[in-house]
Parts: structure tokens; sequence; C-alpha cells
């Protein structure tokens, strides 16, 4: 089955190509917010070097966030169009999945954690089973909250922890590298998930937001958000 992977969640952003858990293709968008314009092209040129038509799509993965706001909208609109286009079901990944796949050379237990802003970090945890088992989050935290949760073994990286060094200087932190999710990683996960049955219409598909945006928050229509106290 060819799957269609979009990644916008983070600044850089990406395409890639599969056929069930094999990679085809892969394109990075250029640094800065670019996603808009660079994405349905990158999809075409892999479409097209594959030899195969999008009609041949059977799946469309995409990164639903936490993240860009800006970059998640443009993700996940462009994957429900494209899965309106070809009649197939999408697969909605969670980001800081993406992210803890790339800590692929440890074997306990690891924290990808993003600066999320209004002093707060998204978050999730996560134990090697074989495979990287989500044990706490999705959410969105302040470092103090999160860190009195955190087990000391636990290896944190990310852009949360680059915001708020002090806090985290108690953990084993993981390289710059870890913290750049990739479009070759949502095809695999979407791979799984459709596997595991757990794919849905496109018309079901939402960002993961985790709080109001700013937008809203501006205009009145939701409170500034506050990290969670239990």
């Amino acid at each position: 089955m060819f799957i269609a992977a979009i990644e916008t969640s983070g600044p850089r952003g990406g395409v890639a190509l599969a056929d069930d858990d094999e990679l085809l293709g892969e394109e990075s968008f250029e640094e800065g917010m670019v996603h808009g314009r660079a994405l349905v092209p990158a999809l075409d040129r892999l479409v097209k070097k594959a030899g195969i038509r999008p009609a041949d799509l059977g799946l469309v993965a995409v990164d639903v966030g936490p993240g860009s706001y800006t970059g998640v909208r443009v993700g996940v609109a462009a994957a429900r169009m494209l899965a309106m286009a070809v009649a197939c079901p999408v697969a909605p990944v969670v980001s800081l999945d993406v992210l803890a796949e790339n800590a692929e050379d440890l074997e306990d237990f690891v924290c990808p954690i993003l600066d999320a802003r209004w002093e707060q970090v998204y978050a999730a945890t996560y134990r090697r089973d074989w495979v990287w088992l989500r044990t706490g989050g999705p959410a969105a935290w302040s470092p103090a909250r999160l860190v009195e949760r955190l087990p000391r073994d636990m290896t944190v990286f990310g852009g949360g922890v680059d915001r708020y060094p002090a806090e985290f200087a108690g953990f084993a932190r993981g390289p710059a590298e870890w913290a750049v999710p990739r479009a070759e990683v949502v095809a695999l996960l979407g791979w799984q998930a459709f596997q595991a049955g757990s794919c849905g219409d496109h018309n079901l598909l939402r960002p993961l937001y985790l709080r109001p945006t700013e937008a809203e928050v501006r205009f009145g229509v939701a409170e500034t958000p506050r990290p969670p106290e239990c």
C-alpha cells in the first residue's frame, strides 16, 4: 500500500512516500515556515519519481501536533484534501511520538519536550518495549510541574529543554538532532496505525493543539491557557 506522509509541526517540515513500511522517497523543506507553498510540489515530485499516480495512494499519514499552530493547520488541511481526492483513509500521528522514534539508541525511558510558549512545554513520556510505548501525555505543562512528574532516569530532549535548561539540568539530555521530526517516521507510524485499525475518515481529522490558540485568546474566544495542576 502506498502511503503519503506529511510532517509540518516543526519549523522545517517535509513529506515522504512509502510502500507499506518501505521508504520510497522523502523531501525536507527549507528552514522556515514554507510548508504551504512547498508541500504539494514536493509530494507531486515524489509520486512522479515513484512512477505511480495520486489515485494509487492507499493512506495519508499526517503529523497532527502538538507544534506550530500554523504548520499543523497546513498539514492537516493538505491531508484532508488529498485523502478526499483519492478516497483513502487518514492516519493522525502525534508529533511527540514521531520525535520519540529518533531516540533509537536508547533502551529505557525518553521524554521529548517542545517549547509551547506562555511559559509552558508540550511533553509525553515513553518506555522501550521493543518499540516506544507512550506512558504519559501528550499534554501542556509548566516546566516546573513537568519536572516534578519525571523520574530521574528519564532522558529529555527538544526545544523545551533548550528553552528551560535550568529546570531540566538534572536529567540526561539527548542530542539536538533528535528534536527534528521526520516525514519518514510519520509514514512508518501511519502504517502501524493502519495495521492496528486506528485510521479514519478525512472529515474526522483534527489538529492536536492541547490548548487554545493565541488568536482565540487575543480575541476573547478563550482564556489564557494554564498548565494542569495534577
